[in-house]
């Protein structure tokens, strides 16, 4: 008999917990560990050990994690839409303007955007998948049953969820619990079964955590899986890309049970994969949140001990050479200028505890291993905003501020990419389907949008309207005329307007939209400073330029500008080989009549 999936999917979780990869010689690494480990530490948790407000948690891997998430954070307004090209331009226009005012309200991409960052930061990767939503979900990595631990993409990988029964309906939606899609069970017979009970995230063989309310325990496992797991048909051999979504419930025997709710192909691309920092060997790169561990644990662990130190230094053990005081007197119990005596000769000593020596040295120690943190997590005091030492002077101070902030544009701009990469093969492609849909939004206009806008629309109004003149058989009126009567009214309306799209008006349209975020892909601001300066000194002094340009050493000297500022040559073209106008040449009666010398206007005596 061939294994099941529901078999196959608790032995690789199971596998999942325990195994380890060997990343080096002497490094031997488990993702659930590392993700498990960061997760507590970052939050103020013990990974071992009791967990107890008695036992000292200094905890420096917050505050540095929380300052790369402010540096590095991506926010829609770094998202710049510009054109590509003139061909489809309206149909790019259209989806920047639904992109601003539709789609980024209503699916909120602020909190993708934040959940991106902070996974990479903390782990050191983020996972986004393709969903039926128009928004693309983040992936929580805690929330992985199984993977490759080397490729986290390089073969099935398992997510395990916690649905309770209305949100379990809600996914009726979009085919689960569907005999057509493959199901064995359907969603209220599941729901029947299912108990109080579910398998709390990050422990091993834990105790069951009770809900207020009945949970089902559901994995979605995509990949290259056997095609006998997609048709029953004991084809062990061939594999084929799969989404497989199964639920498990308690039998009265107290054994589970699994049912499929949904099993489909599925190609791939719909599951990305993003790091800052690849470490060779290993499904996951290197964050500033691993970067942390060492500083952490060590942290703890002097101040653990820094504790002990304290607590027994602030006891006061006595010891006397009087061996019948303690029998007659109780110092516990006694009160406050209380009167005891001793025999002659003899001397009551307090015993010696920790010494400020040790704490010291323990202080020391605690605040090396800070700094080791500020180190690895480009967190400098002046970054931070602390106070500098005194006599640091403004423009030092910048500069270390500058430097810190180098590593974390650097992360920066790497996650840039991949949002444009997200929005390119998700978001995008979304919204278009969205607007062939049929949509109808208010949209703001900016000035340069309301001149583009007004311009098309004059036009367009100019032609409908002499076409429908010469039908009726009457003059009609000036192109010129006519734009500038729509004009005049379209400007009074303001710039709010109803935009509509018509369903299936641009079915066959191709989208030109190029996608700048962060200044990651193209400096805009730039290279409209360059042009700007360009056309600044052309227009100063336009007959002298074009002299200049027929000099050819000067004309190789501009092409060099331009090729230094980033700009090309090609695109200036048409404006050096091009010929000012002149300006309009004087009659004959016209010139004015030369100025004679003085002496040449007197009549010799």
């Amino acid at each position: 008999m061939q294994p099941s999936i529901f078999s196959y999917i608790k032995s690789e979780e199971a596998r999942f917990e325990t195994d380890e990869i060997k990343v080096g010689d002497n490094w031997n690494w488990s993702f659930r560990n590392h993700v498990q480990m960061i997760f507590h530490l970052k939050n103020g948790v013990f990974f071992t050990g009791a967990n107890e407000w008695m036992r000292a948690f200094k905890n420096i891997t917050e505050p540095i994690l929380n300052l790369s998430y402010w540096m590095e954070d991506i926010e829609l307004k770094d998202v710049v839409f510009y054109i590509e090209g003139e061909d489809n331009r309206v149909l790019s226009f259209l989806i920047k303007k639904y992109h601003d005012e539709v789609y980024v309200k209503e699916n909120n991409l602020d909190t993708m955007f934040d959940e991106v960052t902070e996974s990479d930061i903390d782990y050191g990767g983020a996972l986004v998948q393709k969903t039926d939503k128009p928004k693309p979900e983040v992936l929580a990595l805690n929330s992985i049953a199984f993977c490759d631990q080397e490729d986290i993409l390089g073969g099935p990988i398992g997510f395990k969820f916690n649905f309770s029964p209305e949100k379990l309906r809600s996914m009726s939606k979009v085919g689960w619990g569907k005999e057509s899609n493959g199901a064995t069970i359907t969603i209220e017979e599941l729901i029947t079964l299912a108990t109080q009970e579910k398998s709390p995230t990050g422990t091993i063989a834990g105790k069951e955590n009770k809900s207020t309310g009945k949970n089902i325990e559901v994995y979605i496992v995509r990949g290259d899986l056997p095609k006998h797991y997609l048709d029953d048909n004991n084809d062990m051999e061939k594999y084929l890309g799969q989404i497989q979504i199964v639920a498990y419930y308690t039998k009265k025997d107290n054994t589970k049970e699994g049912g499929t709710l949904y099993r489909k192909t599925e190609e791939e691309g719909n599951i990305k994969f993003h790091t800052s920092k690849k470490v060779h060997g290993r499904a996951l790169g290197r964050g500033t949140g691993e970067a942390m561990l060492h500083p952490q644990i060590w942290s703890n662990f002097l101040t653990i001990h820094k504790m002990n130190m304290l607590e027994a230094a602030s006891k006061v053990p006595l010891y006397t050479d009087d061996p019948t005081y303690s029998q007659k007197n109780k110092i516990q119990d006694m009160e406050n200028l209380e009167i005891t005596t001793i025999e002659d000769g003899k001397r009551i000593y307090q015993v010696p505890t920790a010494a400020p020596a040790n704490i010291q040295l323990i202080d020391t120690s605690i605040n090396e291993w800070y700094e080791v943190a500020q180190l690895g997590g480009s967190a400098f005091d002046p970054v931070l905003g602390k106070q500098a030492v005194s006599g640091t002077t403004f423009r030092g101070q910048n500069q270390v501020v500058q430097q810190g902030r180098g590593l974390h544009e650097r992360r920066r701009g790497q996650r840039a990419k991949f949002f444009e990469e997200i929005y390119r093969d998700m978001i995008i492609p979304e919204m278009k389907r969205s607007i062939l849909k049929g949509q109808k939004f208010l949209a703001s206009l900016t000035a340069d949008e309301m001149t583009w806008v007004s311009d098309r629309m004059a036009t367009n109004y100019a032609r409908d309207t002499r076409i429908e003149s010469i039908l009726n058989g009457e003059i009609p009126q000036e192109e010129v005329t006519l734009k500038q009567k729509f004009l005049s009214d379209f400007s009074k309306k303001g710039n709010k307007h109803l935009l509509e799209i018509l369903k299936g008006e641009f079915n066959d349209a191709e989208i030109r939209m190029g996608i700048n975020i962060a200044g990651k892909q193209k400096d805009l601001a730039g290279t409209s400073d360059k042009l700007l300066s360009i056309f600044q000194f052309i227009f100063a002094n336009p007959q002298g330029f074009m002299s200049a340009m027929k000099i050819p050493a000067l004309s190789k000297a501009f092409g060099d500008i331009l090729e230094y500022s980033g700009l090309s040559i090609s695109d200036f073209n048409s404006l050096i080989n091009s010929e000012m106008p002149q300006a309009p040449q004087m009659s004959p009666e016209m010139q004015p009549s030369p100025v004679q010398p003085l002496l040449a206007q007197k009549t010799p005596a």
